[in-house]
């Protein structure tokens, strides 16, 4: 009931308050929290929150939870921990692990999320990019260099964090993204042709792995390709259940259940092939097509990373491991922590606290080389399903840990029956969404010079690898905006003012030391092209930083702009903005005027005699008098008029 009150303006208040306070109510569905007693200690503890909840995101949000969203989350976390099971055991095989190894990276990334995560779509769990990747600085080398990756790769994630380097990727523009995106999906799905053909092994680069797939192709096994283009067109099939459910024509348990048939389409088939698998062998010893090996039963043990490997060839120390790993240990952080920055951009806020993912997936690394785990982040195709389940908060994290903790627990050695060639056709179906050909036909119509750097990046990414064309595309964006930085936008054009013309110059943005010769270049070259010697104006609101040696620039452009050498005996008060009554002063000079420069940057450029300031038109009005009564620009009628106007005695020979 709203109370009748005297002030209109707190009724209004009030009632606005009210309304809102509706509308949550209507949008939580008229939910309770689940954590009243929580909420109610907020005030009392505030500062302390405030001070956790900045690491610990978790604060952010608990408060709040209702049982509308519990509902959602957990709904979207078993759907995922369904869905991340057999990929995970896809990017493990991808990364030439064992299966086993996939499923320990599934768990303790996800937990610790829940508590410091910042965006709410991401499940953190192995990914086909990071495997790919991964796989170009371990391929022939101990299990255990993959562990310590993993480990060395949170380290520097933690170390950028505490840094606060987070900015370094805001050098990656969106064409990179989309290109270094594409280019992995076809990296990954051509690494995927070789297990759906039967074939064995394992190479680094696209062009190693070309060749010796050529060289080898006669020892296909035509029982792993059926089995994959079996798996490929079940998914593809099930996969438009989706689109078939928003169909309005439909019951609503129908579509419900179409929907989610969609989301679990990964599950069915590694259910549907393990069962034929189970099948067969029942009947015979061996299967015609391969399966996948090594999943023991039994969760991990909890213990560092062994940093000294003993093989029976050799023992690596670990500055060894380092060496091999190589820049490894630098490319597979930005990597992993790149998804999770897309990923958040696809929000509908698109703001993503890149400090706290750096520090977040790096505990998630940290941790998870501690049970065994390959380097984690969020996945595109894993965030495409949280969304449509309607997931509302990064509990759903939870779910899907205990989810692959059950499934280690109990369900490992069936993971013995599972082709090879169906986990191939999971990574080839998942990894198909990131191809994106739509965007560099529309940069090349719209935006040429992106289009080249979706190119290059695309290119680089094929021939030599992702993480040489990730940093081939970092250099170029970095090298246009320095470009950009030396050459400014800077319009010159000739304006006038009661009949009285003067160059005026525009620049685009702050004017630092790379930039200042290209200003007085333009400047210079304006004033040469004039008939008449006339003032230059430069119109200096868009700067907003200043540097002292563009400061001296402007100084030298003074200089450069006098056709008397001598000595300057009067200078103009820079900071009065007070025209000089001694007209001599300026005699035989171009004068130069800063126009609505900010003050603190007009402390930096010293004082010169035919350089001004001024902060109103008015004021280059009456500097363009004074020109023009200098050079003689004006009759002597108007001569006199304006000498009275401004207040200036004229002496009349």
């Amino acid at each position: 009931m709203v109370v009748n009150s005297p002030n209109k303006e707190k009724d209004f208040d009030g009632n606005e308050q009210m309304l809102k306070e509706d509308v949550t109510r209507k949008s939580r569905g008229n939910e309770k929290k689940i954590f009243p007693t929580f909420f109610k200690q907020r005030r009392r503890y505030g500062k302390v929150r405030k001070l956790l909840s900045n690491r610990l995101r978790i604060l952010t949000w608990i408060d709040r939870y209702n049982w509308q969203w519990f509902v959602n989350d957990f709904i979207a976390g078993v759907t995922l921990g369904l869905t991340i099971i057999p990929e995970s055991i896809a990017c493990a095989l991808l990364a030439g692990l064992p299966a086993r190894y996939g499923l320990c990276s599934a768990f303790v990334g996800s937990f610790i999320y829940l508590v410091c995560g910042s965006i709410d779509t991401v499940i953190m769990g192995p990914t086909s990019l990071v495997a790919l990747v991964s796989v170009q600085f371990t391929v022939g080398k101990p299990i255990e260099f993959a562990f310590i990756l993993t480990f060395l790769s949170g380290i520097v994630q933690l170390i950028m964090g505490c840094l606060g380097m987070g900015y370094v990727f805001e050098f990656i523009s969106m064409p990179v993204i989309k290109a270094f995106s594409s280019a992995t999906a076809i990296l990954v799905m051509e690494s995927q042709i070789k297990v759906l053909l039967g074939i064995k092994y394992l190479v680094a680069g696209l062009v190693e792995s070309m060749k010796t797939l050529l060289s080898r192709y006669h020892e296909a096994n035509y029982a792993d390709f059926v089995m994959g283009l079996c798996a490929i067109i079940f998914l593809i099939i099930v996969e438009s259940f989706e689109k078939f459910s928003k169909r309005s024509n439909i019951n609503g348990v129908v579509r419900l259940l179409f929907r989610y048939l969609s989301f679990s389409r990964n599950t069915l088939i590694v259910v549907i092939t393990a069962i034929i698998s189970y099948i067969w062998l029942l009947h015979d010893y061996r299967t015609p097509y391969t399966l996948s090996k090594n999943a023991l039963s039994g969760l991990p043990n909890v213990t560092l990373p062994q940093f000294t490997v003993e093989t029976p060839e050799k023992t690596y120390t670990f500055w060894q491991i380092l060496t091999e790993l190589n820049v490894g240990v630098l490319v597979i952080p930005i990597i992993g922590v790149l998804t999770n920055i897309s990923i958040g951009k696809l929000t509908p806020k698109g703001l993503v606290d890149t400090n706290q993912e750096l520090l977040t997936v790096g505990l998630c690394n940290v941790a998870g080389s501690c049970v065994q785990s390959m380097p984690t982040s969020g996945a595109f195709t894993r965030y495409a399903i949280s969304k449509a389940c309607g997931l509302c908060t990064p509990l759903a994290n939870l779910y899907s840990g205990v989810i692959v903790l059950l499934a280690l627990s109990y369900l490992s050695p069936y993971f013995n029956f599972i082709p090879e060639a169906t986990l191939a056709a999971i990574l080839i179906c998942s990894i198909f969404t990131l191809l994106d050909f739509k965007l560099p036909w529309r940069l090349w119509h719209e935006s040429k010079r992106d289009f080249i750097v979706w190119l290059v990046c695309f290119v680089v990414c094929i021939v030599s690898g992702v993480e040489v064309g990730l940093f081939v595309s970092i250099i170029i964006n970095v090298l246009h905006l320095l470009y950009l930085w030396a050459r400014p936008e800077i319009a010159v054009k000739i304006q006038e003012i009661d009949d009285m013309q003067y160059i005026c110059v525009t620049p685009g943005n702050a004017i630092y030391f790379p930039a200042i010769n290209h200003l007085r270049d333009k400047v210079l070259k304006a004033t040469a092209q004039a008939k008449q010697r006339i003032p230059v104006v430069i119109d200096c609101h868009k700067i907003s930083g200043l540097d002292f040696t563009a400061a001296q620039g402007f100084v030298k452009l003074a200089g450069g702009l006098r056709h008397d050498t001598a000595e300057p005996d009067v200078a103009l008060d820079s900071t009065s903005c007070q025209s000089d009554n001694r007209a001599d002063s300026f005699a035989g000079d171009t004068l130069l005027i800063l126009y609505r420069m900010q003050v603190h940057l007009q402390k930096l450029i010293d004082n010169a005699e035919n350089l001004a300031f001024c902060e109103s038109e008015e004021k280059i009005r009456e500097f363009l008098t004074q020109a023009s009564l200098r050079n003689g620009f004006i009759n002597l009628k108007e001569h006199i008029r304006a000498s009275i106007d401004l207040g200036y005695k004229i002496e009349i020979e």
